[in-house]
């Protein structure tokens, strides 16, 4: 069997493991590689990113829920799922309150990541209130929620795979870091075979952010 048929077949199965690989290497150096750094003992970034863990590894436990068609267990953690989900955003929006409340304003990077959030808990909401008329769409806004959610630990997955600043080599960080999203918005639109408007939107969040932030050198 063709890879491509095999993603096909397991697509949200799929994009919930790359999701979840994105979130680990991303953040490995806080769960692996340097345990004692000062951010490890923050209680608000603790708090985040364990619910960040739960969120993504949530989403593809559900995922193969569904791929070995255990619709009962599926559900009942999807009750669960709510509460996680509560957490993570009450602990994100506290995150972008402190750093407005300490420096008076968002960076530019932060509104770049803190409109994309904003418009994946209107996609999660969507796919709650369509979980039982509409499984497609709730599959797919669950889906395209977490595209929307993954910048920050994307933007430390990019840093993983080019040299260091430091190191005297040219900064790919900005084309490396297109390459990986460009992937991502070409997956989705051969698997789905058009331009899904949750993906159209969030693109022009993520487009005009990312002009902001660069204008601003933020990037």
């Amino acid at each position: 069997m063709k890879i491509t048929t095999l993603i096909r077949n397991d697509f949200y199965f799929f994009m919930g493991l790359v999701f979840w690989l994105i979130m680990m290497i991303g953040f490995s150096d806080n769960w692996l590689f340097d345990v004692g750094q000062p951010s490890n003992s923050i209680p608000r970034l603790i708090i985040h990113g364990l619910f960040a863990f739960l969120w993504y590894s949530l989403f593809l436990i559900q995922a193969g829920l569904i791929r070995k068609r255990k619709i009962g267990l599926h559900r009942k953690l999807g009750i669960v799922g709510i509460f996680i989900f509560a957490g993570m955003t009450l602990s994100t929006g506290y995150l972008f309150l402190a750093m407005y409340l300490r420096n008076g304003d968002l960076n530019p990077l932060s509104y770049m990541t803190s409109s994309q959030w904003v418009f994946g808990v209107v996609l999660v909401v969507i796919a709650y209130l369509k979980r039982r008329s509409d499984t497609r769409s709730h599959k797919m806004n669950m889906l395209f929620a977490n595209l929307w959610f993954i910048q920050a630990a994307m933007d430390r997955f990019v840093e993983r795979f080019i040299p260091s600043l430091d190191s005297g080599y040219p900064d790919f960080y900005i084309p490396v870091w297109f390459l990986f999203y460009g992937i991502l918005f070409a997956t989705l639109i051969w698997y789905y075979k058009k331009i899904p408007w949750q993906l159209s939107i969030g693109f022009i969040i993520w487009t005009a952010g990312f002009i902001y932030a660069f204008i601003n050198n933020d990037f």
